[in-house]
């Protein structure tokens, strides 16, 4: 499906390392420099030159929708998925999103594999209807039981290692590892996620610590983050505040909350030394930055410095209270 296809490898893409923008304040840290979107929008202006391009009405594209259409309707599963290609691309017809995910569930309701791995994505990620994960992981499960290799990985993404079944969890990791292999970076930091949450000893930790290695030398946030904490902790790799310092400050410019929060723990601890990157920036700004993003931590932070009037900041039980509810309301993770 090259519309879905490709707005799939965009959903997947690695992630940008958030860039100083060059309106920042002289001497500013840049982890408190405002994110610089033009990768981003970029990337927005390529998705939208595929999905706003005019319908395709040349002979041979109505031709070939109209044989599509015959067969599919004629109860043809690879022909009702190839259909539903064609009314999301304006191939043959005018673009009819609708009609398109219509054709793809029957596809994938009459038990053919490819529909069922893009109907389970298409749940997972909302694309073209609202989010539902039991509905993505029902459809994936469908179509990695047939050998999509693309529900085989959006199934394991499903799979939170605490909770699954040992089964659940070596079949996640074993896909995770074969996109990890075939170059797709968020993968090398799922798979150290799960393997410190299981590991046993040492050994496994160390080897958990390598791929969120993997992953920071890629600027991927989350493993910057996973590096640092590892090393604030101690965990698979020798204890050390200085380097824990160091990647919390990377993981903090590329944007990544619990990045900011850790950053700004050792900062006001006064652990690890002097910043690399630049000026060492208030903690509390960096709380707040965090805070406002959702990371747990850094508004429960926020709430003590409210109540106790810490970090610079006044005390002011409306603000405390403020943050004390936003944390209450906050998701669960």
């Amino acid at each position: 499906m090259k519309t879905i296809l490709f707005v799939l490898s965009v959903a997947l893409a690695q992630p940008l390392l958030a860039q100083p923008a060059s309106t920042g304040e002289p001497g500013q840290h840049p982890a408190l420099v405002e994110f610089d979107t033009k990768g981003l929008d970029d990337m927005r202006a390529r998705v939208q030159a595929v999905t706003g391009r005019p319908a395709d009405l040349s002979p041979d594209k109505v031709a070939a929708f109209g044989m599509a259409r015959r067969a599919a309707e004629g109860g043809d599963t690879a022909a009702q998925l190839e259909l539903a290609q064609m009314l999301h691309g304006g191939e043959g017809a005018p673009r009819d999103f609708d009609a398109g995910l219509a054709w793809m569930r029957k596809s994938a309701e009459g038990g053919y594999g490819p529909a069922q791995a893009f109907l389970g994505i298409a749940y997972t990620l909302g694309q073209g209807m609202a989010i539902d994960r039991k509905l993505g992981e029902y459809w994936s499960r469908k179509g990695a039981a047939q050998g999509v290799e693309l529900a085989n990985y959006t199934l394991a993404m499903h799979y939170e290692s605490i909770r699954s079944s040992p089964e659940e969890q070596a079949h996640a990791l074993h896909w995770l590892k074969f996109y990890a292999e075939n170059g797709f970076i968020p993968a090398y930091n799922e798979i150290g996620y799960r393997l410190m949450m299981t590991a046993k000893d040492e050994a496994q930790r160390k080897e958990a610590f390598g791929w969120y290695m993997q992953a920071a030398k890629a600027l991927d946030p989350s493993g910057l983050n996973n590096v640092a904490y590892s090393y604030e902790v101690g965990q698979g790799v020798p204890q050390s505040d200085e380097a824990a310092l160091g990647w919390y400050e990377m993981a903090a410019i590329a944007k990544s909350p619990p990045g900011q929060t850790g950053f700004a723990r050792l900062l006001e601890q006064g652990r690890g030394g002097p910043t690399r990157q630049g000026p060492a920036p208030p903690p509390f700004a960096l709380y707040l930055l965090a805070a406002t993003q959702g990371d747990e931590e850094a508004m429960q932070r926020l709430v003590k410095v409210f109540e106790n009037g810490e970090l610079g900041q006044q005390a002011s039980p409306m603000r405390a209270a403020l943050w004390r509810e936003k944390l209450r309301s906050a998701p669960a993770p």
